[in-house]
């Protein structure tokens, strides 16, 4: 319990991109948010599908927030090119820009969110998981439209990494191994709004909880797992649910969603962080 209460803390500071969970490990979120320069992105592939090609079909969401997403139906851009130039964006230095936000974005993973852009950035991490992971490889692939709304474009990620330096979770430390961790490929999603901003990310969705060697989890669940951090982070775990609420109720060290009062009117879903569904 006593890992879970501490890690539980820290991965509430994980901030989260179109490439994952991720640790600023001290640097400035809103600089980064990946803090891509730590991390060797292998070169993208791409599907052939192209937003022109892929209309909506007419059918109604189920999930009032998908139909929402929606909007008008008819992107005036490019939205499979502008979901690539973004994912690229990812291996470049320098600061993320914040224009491609918009004012209402919302991002959610399986026990992450809803959190707003400004928690994002006010995310702080203590993990080290830079310096333990200096080599981390992703590799993005598989982009393309949903038939369904072509304002979403889905996309894949795979994570390989190798543990070469200590990791110091805030004082704790777990000795490098040199092993090589695989993390399962996970499902991406990027939703953009009419003007061409990004109101909507889903991250972290592991296809195949088999593949790897890091107990089906992804991303940064993946790396703290290879380190000896066995975290029960999955959706529908309670315990990890109540941590959850524990750490937000004191703070301090991140969020793992935004205050209700930040969330904007159009996520009308009540689930949060590692909660089992959505409740709308």
């Amino acid at each position: 319990m006593k890992n879970l209460l501490q890690i539980s803390f820290a991965t509430l500071g994980l901030v989260t991109t179109a490439q994952g969970f991720v640790a600023p490990s001290g640097t400035n979120v809103a600089a980064s948010r990946l803090s891509v320069s730590t991390l060797e992105e292998e070169p993208a592939t791409t599907t052939t599908t192209s937003s022109s090609s892929s209309a909506s079909t007419g059918d109604v969401s189920k999930n009032p927030l998908f139909e929402y997403l929606k909007f008008d139906k008819e992107p005036t851009f490019d939205v499979l090119a502008k979901t690539i130039a973004y994912t690229e964006s990812q291996s470049m230095e320098g600061e993320m820009d914040e224009s491609l936000y918009a004012e209402d974005y919302v991002l959610r993973g399986p026990v992450i969110g809803p959190i707003v852009r400004k928690d994002l950035q006010g995310s702080q991490n203590g993990l080290g998981i830079k310096a333990a992971f200096p080599n981390t490889k992703i590799s993005s692939f598989g982009h393309t439209i949903d038939p369904e709304n072509p304002y979403r474009c889905f996309y894949f990620q795979r994570w390989r990494a190798t543990f070469e330096a200590d990791l110091d979770a805030y004082g704790d430390i777990y000795p490098a191994t040199g092993q090589e961790a695989e993390m399962p490929v996970a499902t991406f999603t990027v939703v953009w709004n009419p003007e061409g901003k990004i109101i909507y990310e889903q991250v972290g969705a592991v296809v195949d909880r088999l593949e790897g060697n890091t107990a089906g989890k992804a991303a940064i669940f993946g790396l703290l797992h290879a380190a000896g951090l066995k975290i029960p982070a999955k959706p529908g775990d309670g315990v990890f649910a109540f941590v959850q609420r524990l750490a937000h109720v004191v703070g301090g060290r991140g969020r793992s969603w935004s205050r209700k009062k930040d969330i904007p009117e159009w996520w009308t879903s009540t689930s949060k962080g590692a909660d089992e569904t959505e409740q709308l």
